[in-house]
């Protein structure tokens, strides 16, 4: 069956539970290699929303399908040897589904929405970057005269709009054993992509990458300069501090604040003479008394250093 239009969108939600530096998310690795991770259960579960219709969807044929795609993309591991030992880390995804049939000016389209939780156990063994928390909104016409079978078009657009979600965060598990030239690749790359890998960037210390990450400091979308703002703290590379200093955003707060205290965690005497320079002359008091505690931080951080044996 071939419907005439397809639209999946990727939509805000609870995306990883870890935020370092405010609103971005920079995942750490973890003890564990992902290729020793179990998948474990793979449930599809209903929505069950006013107006949701996904009963009409056979589940336990969509969760075999994305059970094979996921053991066909070798993120994790089949159960083997490895998967009876003590502590080995399993793997359990739950997917809800939401689908309802839209009408609207003598159209009519299908819509679906997925929520794909990833979760593993026991805690602290698994990759910190396997969990995760995301959601898409998928949609295709659907004109029921020339598709009379409703439960077919239900079928379709969720093995689309699951696939399709799950594709994407394959993509973004196999950056973590990426080579360099694939990771640098995705650092030009659009949407989610990109921010995993400035996160794999930070995470495997890969300080090739600064000159990039520093490029992204000034990309039009505030969640990629935050993640690479993230990640040049995390990599504490001073080549950060001359760009940061060099702001447009002098009279936005919330920016400021983000740039004050990469710098108070960055350090050096260019912070430290920027810092100064904001304290004394920002016509924003608040701004002012952010740049004064954040040079106080720096002058306790340097006083531990000097008095260190």
């Amino acid at each position: 069956m071939n419907l005439a239009w397809w639209r999946v969108t990727w939509l805000p939600c609870a995306v990883w539970a870890m935020l370092p530096l405010g609103a971005i998310a920079c995942k750490r690795p973890g003890a564990t290699s992902q290729q020793f991770v179990r998948l474990g259960p793979v449930v599809i579960t209903p929505a069950a929303g006013a107006g949701d219709e996904s009963s009409l969807v056979d589940r336990e044929a969509l969760a075999q399908k994305a059970r094979s795609q996921l053991l066909h993309a070798g993120i994790f591991a089949r159960q083997a040897a490895e998967s009876s030992k003590p502590g080995t880390a399993v793997a359990s995804l739950r997917i809800t589904l939401s689908m309802e049939l839209v009408r609207a000016d003598g159209k009519a389209a299908v819509r679906a929405l997925v929520r794909l939780n990833v979760s593993t156990r026991p805690s602290g063994v698994a990759p910190s970057h396997i969990g995760e928390d995301v959601q898409a909104n998928a949609e295709m016409l659907y004109d029921p005269e020339t598709h009379p079978d409703k439960k077919g078009v239900f079928q379709q657009l969720a093995e689309r709009a699951v696939g399709d979600l799950l594709g994407a965060y394959i993509a973004r598990q196999k950056l973590w054993s990426a080579d360099r030239q694939t990771l640098h690749a995705a650092l030009a790359a659009p949407g989610e992509i990109r921010l995993e890998a400035i996160r794999v960037a930070a995470a495997r210390k890969l300080l090739d990458e600064v000159p990039t990450l520093i490029g992204l400091l000034s990309d039009d979308e505030e969640t990629i300069r935050d993640a690479a703002l993230g990640a040049l703290v995390d990599l504490h590379d001073p080549r950060a501090v001359p760009a940061l200093t060099k702001t447009k955003s002098m009279k936005d707060r919330r920016e400021m604040r983000k740039i004050i205290d990469a710098l108070a965690a960055l350090g050096g005497q260019e912070a430290s003479d920027y810092l100064s320079f904001v304290a004394d002359a920002h016509e924003d008091e608040e701004i002012r008394n952010m740049a004064n505690a954040a040079l106080l931080r720096l002058g306790s951080k340097n006083h531990i250093k000097s008095t260190t044996p």
